[in-house]
């Protein structure tokens, strides 16, 4: 058996996907009724509800298990003392083999959320138990938040759109997680970076006006926006200028519909404050710094193909939504 923590997220559920198309027995370990519903109907054998942040549940949850995926809810800052229970869990449990979802750069100071995972890599490092680390660049998905406004002409984001970041497709993350879980041999304690492809902003934005066949221009909203709206007026009205030139008599749907989807995207509005505070300072970072690839050579070997190109992504992802790629 599997265990999948994390199994709600994106992440998770294409892990859940791959592994039951291997034929592997995988348990999701989820939140709610709602999340438990999304992991059986991705293939979970066995699905837990529980809080991840309650050792007793966790321990539930290893009952059985050989090999284990960790993937940390983005709505918790704090992931140290959870690592410490999948540890207890795990040894108590005969759990084997532990892959964690980490981020690429842990070594960044002024990102909490980044050197919090570099601190739970060395926590599953000293615990004995074989481990792997996935050290994720910035994922080629997190745009798709702002799929109806790209519709429209525009793709805003809150960071600088000169900013250089390194992306990777999550589905070639979960691939690799999903190899990994499979054939841990050869994978103990071993850190992997996950990178595909440098871009900025302008550049993802000519890719997807290719695709789209209008033009989309990359738009900045202020970090701040993220919690305050109001902090970014200024930059919604650049929006639908941008849009209206982009697509006309089209934009004003697209952008109304972008407004109702990216309000509260991933639940923002819902998390804790430090939460938030957290999120917004990983934007500003990303704002004034960009975020570098890691060692680019690593996950075509993982993957035994070429990793997916950011214009790959694009095609599919249009093609999902029912966009006929230019």
């Amino acid at each position: 058996m599997i265990l999948v923590t994390g199994a709600g997220g994106s992440v998770g559920h294409a892990v859940i996907r791959d592994l039951n198309g291997r034929g592997e027995k995988v348990r999701a370990f989820v939140k709610d009724e709602k999340q438990a519903k999304g992991a059986r109907a991705d293939g979970a054998t066995d699905v837990v509800i529980g809080d991840i942040r309650s050792a007793a549940d966790v321990l539930a949850a290893t009952v059985g298990v050989r090999r284990l995926f960790h993937v940390h809810p983005t709505s918790l800052v704090h992931e140290v003392s959870i690592a410490e229970d999948i540890v207890a869990a795990c040894l108590a449990n005969g759990v084997e083999h532990i892959v964690y979802h980490s981020v690429i750069h842990p070594e960044i100071t002024e990102m909490f959320h980044h050197q919090e995972k570099g601190r739970v890599e060395e926590v599953f490092r000293r615990s004995g138990i074989a481990c792997t680390n996935l050290r994720a660049s910035h994922f080629m998905q997190n745009y798709l938040d702002f799929w109806e406004f790209m519709q429209g002409g525009v793709l805003p984001y809150p960071s600088s759109p000169n900013s250089v970041m390194g992306v990777v497709d999550a589905e070639d993350v979960s691939e690799v997680a999903a190899n990994i879980l499979v054939a841990p041999e050869g994978h103990e304690n071993r850190t992997y970076d996950l990178s595909s492809e440098e871009l900025d902003r302008h550049e993802m934005a000519r890719i997807w006006s290719d695709v789209l066949g209008h033009h989309v221009s990359a738009v900045r909203l202020p970090p701040a926006s993220l919690q305050n709206p109001l902090r970014g007026a200024g930059a919604l009205v650049t929006v639908v200028a941008k849009s209206l030139l982009s697509t006309k008599i089209h934009a004003p749907q697209h952008v109304i519909r972008g407004l109702q989807q990216s309000s509260n995207a991933r639940g923002i509005r819902n998390w804790s404050q430090d939460s938030r505070d957290c999120y917004e300072r990983m934007m500003n970072y990303y704002d004034k710094n960009g975020l570098p690839a890691g060692d680019m050579t690593e996950l075509p070997k993982l993957l035994g193909r070429p990793a997916t190109t950011y214009r790959e992504f694009a095609v599919r992802e249009a093609a999902r939504r029912g966009v006929r790629p230019r």
